[in-house]
């Protein structure tokens, strides 16, 4: 590791965790925006930690001499051709989120719930995630037979291709969600107490629901709210 991180003449370390700042060390101590002790271009605001993340690294980019950051443009996914097999309207779910933290995952049969209801107004509902989350649309599509499973068949490019020509997406505080609403879909997000909206609630056109424990969720609140964000 020390090795690869030899040799670079500047690092924005936009993490800013315990474990990034040690790559300072690790790296020789080059030039190095972040936080880490002894960073020669340090984010010393001193409200950085209640800042939204987004916010937080344009304004260290800026004490580090980067003011003019635009906006990400990834028209160029939102053109490209949606992947064969599924038709509009459809709306994506995904129900999963860091394996390690459950408590930030609306339980998948609830899913199923709303994927049936979103079924039976002629959307089809398309499960997303990694293939270890495979078992998730298994008890979606218990619920909901219509479902398409397309876990573990979709790279982050792929997507943003489906996420361009979603009617909505449903999902948890994970980051297909960030690049769903970045290509211009329709968000309905999910947080629990394992994480903040006010500091990485996606941006766009987003709705968060927010329950302390997501098992206490109804599946009503989100029905009410996928019908009040129809696409």
């Amino acid at each position: 590791l020390a090795r690869s991180l030899r040799g670079f003449d500047f690092v924005y370390d936009l993490q800013t965790s315990a474990r990034s700042s040690r790559y300072f060390r690790l790296a020789g101590r080059p030039a190095w925006s972040g936080i880490a002790p002894g960073a020669s271009h340090p984010h010393a605001n001193p409200a950085r930690d209640r800042m939204h993340t987004i916010d937080r690294q344009r304004d260290q980019l800026a004490m580090a001499g980067i003011t003019a950051v635009p906006p990400p443009d990834l028209g160029w996914l939102a053109a490209a051709a949606r992947p064969p097999g599924l038709r509009r309207p459809y709306a994506l779910l995904i129900p999963g989120a860091a394996p390690h933290r459950p408590a930030k995952r609306w339980p998948a049969p609830r899913f199923g719930a709303i994927a049936a209801r979103l079924a039976a107004a002629g959307t089809t509902p398309a499960v997303i995630g990694t293939a270890a989350e495979a078992p998730l649309a298994t008890a979606i599509r218990t619920a909901c037979p219509e479902a398409i499973d397309l876990t573990g068949r979709t790279l982050l490019p792929d997507i943003a291709r489906l996420a361009a020509g979603a009617a909505l997406a449903i999902g948890n505080d994970t980051g297909p969600m960030h690049l769903a609403a970045m290509v211009g879909c329709r968000c309905i997000v999910l947080f629990s107490a394992e994480s903040d909206p006010a500091l990485t609630a996606p941006r766009g056109d987003v709705l968060v629901l927010r329950e302390a424990d997501l098992g206490h969720l109804p599946v009503e609140r989100v029905a009410a709210a996928v019908a009040c964000n129809p696409g």
